[in-house]
């Protein structure tokens, strides 16, 4: 109840401060990004994170690279990021390479009867790791992404994009992702993600979302999906280029999914950015 109640006040908070700088569209974020050298502020309630970039065009308007650092420290972690991507058109294709220090880090035993896991759904991970204790572990990998996403902008007022990756993490067995909510071993992990926004410039973006994540656990790669939803608005806050983006993903069911300071199987992040010109 609570948590729905903070999230109506956001949304509140944006709606009323939004009117009052109407002077760019609510939906800015789901255009084409301009070139030139960006700095990114972004707050997440446990952190925050700090990325410099640059995007320059190549043969035209139509296509583009960008390159950049990024660095981010949070309640469970911290990491250091390098990017860059090639988008022609329609089609973008990029890369990570990072380094993490999970000074929280939640990593579990496997069953005694062949389980994967042994006490790992989300009361034991609350149980185990309590909020304002110290966590019981430490872990620190480099990881590496390569990545491929198209984009559909079917007209000013809908825009889909589907996604696919593989990532490699040299974590430990059974750790508990604090990104996407899930548990799996080190590996190559695979990730498909699909969204569709419906937009207007007055109030911004909203739409389903559905993701798909194929995880190395034990001797086998297990398939996890996710369904749930996105929106994005200007909170106003500045006078130009800041948004408020909120993402939720449930798995009924699923004892190894979820984010574990609560009890239910979701997933839900509320970002609060900021983007200044250089």
């Amino acid at each position: 109840m609570r948590a729905r109640f903070a999230v109506l006040c956001c949304f509140g908070l944006a709606t009323l401060v939004s009117q009052a700088r109407a002077d760019q569209p609510h939906d800015y974020m789901l255009d084409r990004s301009p070139a030139g050298d960006v700095l990114v502020l972004d707050y997440f309630g446990t952190g925050g994170q700090l990325t410099l970039q640059h995007r320059g065009e190549i043969y035209g308007a139509a296509n583009d690279a960008t390159v950049g650092v990024t660095s981010m420290a949070a309640y469970p972690l911290g990491q250091v990021t390098a990017f860059a991507s090639l988008r022609t058109l329609f089609l973008e294709l990029g890369g990570d390479l990072g380094y993490r220090v999970t000074w929280r880090n939640l990593s579990f035993a496997p069953g005694k009867n062949g389980e994967y896991c042994s006490a790992c759904d989300s009361a034991a991970r609350r149980d185990r790791d309590p909020v304002l204790g110290s966590g019981p572990d430490t872990d620190r990998f480099g990881f590496a992404e390569a990545h491929a996403q198209l984009y559909f902008p079917f007209n000013e007022y809908v825009v889909f994009t589907s996604m696919a990756a593989a990532r490699l993490e040299d974590c430990k067995p059974r750790s508990y992702d604090w990104f996407f909510a899930d548990i799996h071993d080190g590996g190559v992990i695979g990730r498909s993600e699909s969204l569709l926004f419906i937009k207007h410039r007055k109030w911004g973006g909203i739409g389903p979302y559905v993701q798909a994540m194929f995880l190395p656990r034990g001797n086998e790669y297990q398939t996890e999906v996710a369904f749930g939803f996105n929106a994005v608005t200007r909170l106003g806050l500045v006078p130009r280029n800041d948004l408020l983006f909120l993402t939720f993903l449930i798995r009924p069911g699923d004892h190894y999914y979820g984010q574990h300071a609560y009890y239910s199987p979701i997933r839900a992040l509320l970002i609060y950015r900021v983007t200044l010109a250089l």
